[in-house]
C-alpha cells in the first residue's frame, strides 16, 4: 500500500522493524540532507545514507537508542563535515568517553567533528568534539532556547521536550516550514505588480524573516511601474500570500505514563500529521510498563485520542511479544481519522547460524591447484 504523506519537502523513513532499535530518518528533499532520530543499530544503512546526515537527535542514552553512534563515527571521521548531535544533559561527556576508547593517533586535518548540544529546559549547552584533534572535547558555551526550539534550517524546525523515563528522555516535533505562495488576486487587491521583488521577498521569508530591511515593491504609476519601499515585510507576506498548513512529525521514545509526561506530550504534539510512538507492552503488561517507565497499548490509545494524528506508527514492541505481535494491532484503537501503519518485525539482517558460517569458509574444489597438491601428498 502506498502512503501519501502531506509533507512538501520532508521524507520520513522508519529504518527499523517493530522489534528493532528505533531509527527514524527524515530526508530533506531540496538539499538531499537528512536528520536521524535515535541511533540504535545502523549497520544496515548504506554509507551514502549515513553521510547525508547533518544532525542526530538522541532521546536518551540507553544502549538501544544510541549504540550505533560508533558505526556512524566510523563513516563520519573521514568526511570533512560537522554533525550536530542533540541529547539530554550529560550526552557530551558520554560521547567523549566512548570515543576516547579508540586510538586517534592517525587523525587528519580533514576529519569530521561533532557539535554536541545538551538540551536543558531553558538553554542548550554545546561542546565540540573535534575530529582533527582526536575528538577531544572543547566547551562552546550555552545559549537560551526560545519556544522549545533546538534546531532550525530553511525547510524545518525541531522542538524538543524532556520527559521522565527515570532519566531524562526527549520527545521531538519536526515541523515543516510552510511554502510561500503568492495569491495573484490578493496581489491585485493590494495594488501591486509582479516583478523580481517577489523572488527577493521569498528569499527573505525563508532566510532572514526577523532582520529584513525595507523592500522596494512595484506599484502602477502615471508613467508606468514605480518602486515603493515597504517596511513591514511580515504584514506584506500575510496580505499577498496563500494560507499554508505547517505539517509535522511527532516522535515519542521511551517514557512513563505519568501526569507530567502526558501534559508535555499533549502540549507539544497535539495535531501532528504523523506520530511515531513507542508501544512496548500489550495491555496485559501494564504493570511491567509502569515499573519500567514504558507505555502499553492502553496508554497509547489514550494519547491517540488526545493528539489525533493523521497517521500513527507504533514501534519498539518488546521482544517478548515476537510471536504475538498481531495482538498489538488488535489492541490499538485509534480515532477514526487516524490510520495505523504496520511494519515488519525486523528490517535488520538476522545473525548467521553456525552451519551457515561453516558454509562460508573456503573449500577448494577438486580441480584447484591446492586440491591437486593435497592429492599428490
Amino acid at each position: 500500500m502506498s502512503i501519501r504523506f502531506p509533507f512538501r519537502n520532508l521524507e520520513p523513513t522508519f529504518y527499523s522493524g517493530l522489534l528493532d532499535d528505533p531509527l527514524l530518518l527524515v530526508r530533506v528533499r531540496p538539499t538531499g540532507s537528512s536528520l536521524l532520530f535515535d541511533c540504535g543499530q545502523i549497520h544496515h544503512l548504506a554509507k551514502r545514507v549515513l553521510t547525508s546526515i547533518d544532525a542526530i537527535f538522541v532521546s536518551h542514552a540507553h544502549m538501544d537508542h544510541w549504540l550505533g553512534i560508533d558505526s556512524f563515527t566510523r563513516h563520519l571521521h573521514a568526511a570533512s563535515k560537522v554533525v550536530d548531535l542533540f541529547g539530554p544533559p550529560g550526552i557530551a561527556d558520554k560521547l567523549a568517553k566512548r570515543l576516547a576508547g579508540y586510538d586517534w593517533n592517525l587523525a587528519e586535518d580533514y576529519w569530521g567533528s561533532y557539535r554536541v548540544h545538551e538540551v536543558f529546559p531553558e538553554w542548550l549547552h554545546s561542546t565540540l568534539l573535534s575530529g582533527p584533534q582526536g575528538f577531544s572535547p572543547q566547551a562552546l558555551g550555552s545559549r537560551p532556547r526560545r519556544g522549545g526550539l533546538i534546531f532550525e534550517n530553511a525547510q524545518l524546525i525541531v522542538v524538543a521536550e524532556s520527559c521522565e523515563h527515570r532519566i531524562p528522555s526527549l520527545i521531538f516535533r519536526i515541523t515543516e516550514k510552510p511554502a510561500f505562495l503568492i495569491d495573484e488576486q490578493k496581489l491585485k487587491q493590494q495594488g501591486l505588480l509582479p516583478g523580481p521583488w517577489i523572488r527577493e521577498l521569498k528569499r527573505r521569508f525563508f532566510q532572514e524573516p526577523q532582520t529584513s530591511s525595507p523592500l522596494a515593491v512595484l506599484r502602477p504609476g502615471e508613467q508606468g511601474p514605480e518602486e515603493v519601499l515597504i517596511d513591514d515585510l511580515g504584514q506584506l507576506c500575510r496580505q499577498i500570500g496563500q494560507p499554508q498548513t505547517a505539517h509535522s512529525i511527532g516522535y515519542i521514545s521511551d517514557l512513563g505514563f505519568t501526569a507530567g509526561n502526558r501534559k508535555k506530550i499533549c502540549t507539544l504534539l497535539k495535531g501532528v500529521d504523523l506520530l511515531i510512538c513507542e508501544t512496548t507492552f500489550l495491555q496485559e503488561g501494564k504493570g511491567r510498563a509502569r515499573a519500567s517507565f514504558h507505555l502499553c497499548t492502553e496508554d497509547v490509545n489514550w494519547l491517540l485520542k488526545q493528539l489525533q494524528p493523521s497517521f500513527f506508527l507504533p514501534m519498539h514492541l518488546s521482544k517478548t511479544y515476537s510471536r504475538r505481535h498481531c495482538e498489538l494491532y488488535r489492541e490499538l484503537q485509534p480515532p477514526p481519522e487516524t490510520q495505523i501503519l504496520q511494519i515488519p518485525l525486523h528490517t535488520t539482517p538476522r545473525p548467521l547460524l553456525p552451519e551457515e558460517i561453516t558454509r562460508t569458509v573456503y573449500q577448494p574444489d577438486e580441480e584447484s591447484p591446492l586440491a591437486s597438491q593435497r592429492a599428490d601428498r
